[in-house]
């Protein structure tokens, strides 16, 4: 059955149901039993539709306005299709979210090699720098807009994307190099290299704003909780919100320290105080006496966050964070 003669089925369908409720108001009806009355929520059929106790036989209504059995069931079987593909098409948003994460991941570690390959080619001409600029973006940046040695040696062209303490360091840098000359050609070749790396930084920074959005109508008690990021990353590794909203908070506690944890099944000795929640600022700031004790009470909020995202509860993010924070302070 073609998708056309689906619509057309689903849509006559409803207009004879619209049809024999509109017949019923007529004949002085003013309550109606229904199965599933909510449906009918915002319809303005000015009948009350009330749960009814039996199932009313449809061969008999279609009967009654002049519909065969043989319609009734070729226009059921349209519309259960139709229906059963509308329910198919919807996709949960946080399914959405986990793909997003596992790009970051993706970009991350393609990234990762990338730059490494940048750093090694050309620190053949400046060797200096890759000791100078720690950050990978920057360091890719640079490349691609400054290029050669030579040009690094003049403090106008370097001023765009470093601090000014370290401008005078990687001229003077650039001045005294032991690095080997390179062509036009390599510096050329190399910057086309650097491109595609630099763009990969930039798209990973658009995934995570996007991530940033989609956490706050998702998830927003979480996103309030734990950031975005790793409030996204917490729903990947759960599996799905409505997942995580059932996992005890010991669990949450330990997302993404399996592998220690099933060690400490193997072998006994002792358990992993946290996950991937180590990247709170909290917990991976604090002395390590107490970092366990933060981490259980933070896996507790967050416990609760995504049962109430899951149910599409209230907002209560702010309080949530408010009340952890209080707690970490009277365990220091």
């Amino acid at each position: 059955m073609t998708p056309v003669k689906l619509r057309s089925g689903w849509r006559k369908l409803r207009h004879l149901s619209v049809k024999l409720i509109n017949k019923l108001f007529n004949s002085g009806a003013r309550e109606i039993s229904a199965n599933n009355p909510e449906r009918f929520r915002g319809n303005e059929f000015n009948i009350n539709f009330v749960p009814g106790k039996t199932i009313p036989d449809p061969y008999i209504i279609a009967e009654s306005i002049g519909i065969s059995k043989k319609e009734v069931d070729r226009l059921m079987s349209s519309a259960n299709i139709e229906l059963t593909k509308r329910k198919l098409q919807v996709v949960e948003k946080d399914k959405i979210i986990m793909q997003a994460v596992a790009a970051i991941d993706d970009i991350d570690e393609v990234s990762n090699r990338l730059v490494e390959r940048l750093r090694e080619w050309h620190s053949i001409n400046f060797p200096e720098l890759d000791h100078l600029i720690q950050n990978h973006r920057l360091y890719a940046e640079l490349i691609q807009k400054i290029g050669s040695r030579e040009n690094f040696k003049n403090k106008k062209n370097i001023k765009f994307g470093i601090e000014s303490r370290f401008v005078d360091a990687v001229s003077d840098a650039a001045e005294s190099s032991f690095g080997a000359e390179f062509t036009r050609e390599d510096i050329d070749i190399i910057k086309t290299f650097s491109s595609p790396v630099v763009e990969l930084y930039e798209n990973k920074k658009k995934i995570e704003e996007y991530i940033e959005e989609m956490m706050k109508e998702v998830a927003p008690n979480i996103n309030a909780l734990c950031g975005a990021l790793l409030g996204a990353r917490l729903i990947a590794l759960s599996g799905s919100l409505n997942r995580m909203s059932i996992l005890p908070a010991s669990t949450i506690q330990i997302l993404g320290a399996e592998d220690a944890f099933f060690k400490f099944l193997k072998t006994g000795k002792k358990p992993p105080k946290h996950g991937i929640i180590f990247q709170l600022p909290e917990i991976r700031g604090a002395p390590r006496s107490i970092r366990g004790k933060i981490a259980r009470t933070f896996a507790a909020k967050v416990s609760l966050a995504s049962r109430i995202d899951a149910n599409k509860g209230e907002f209560i993010g702010d309080k949530l964070n408010d009340d952890f924070l209080k707690k970490v302070e009277k365990l220091k």
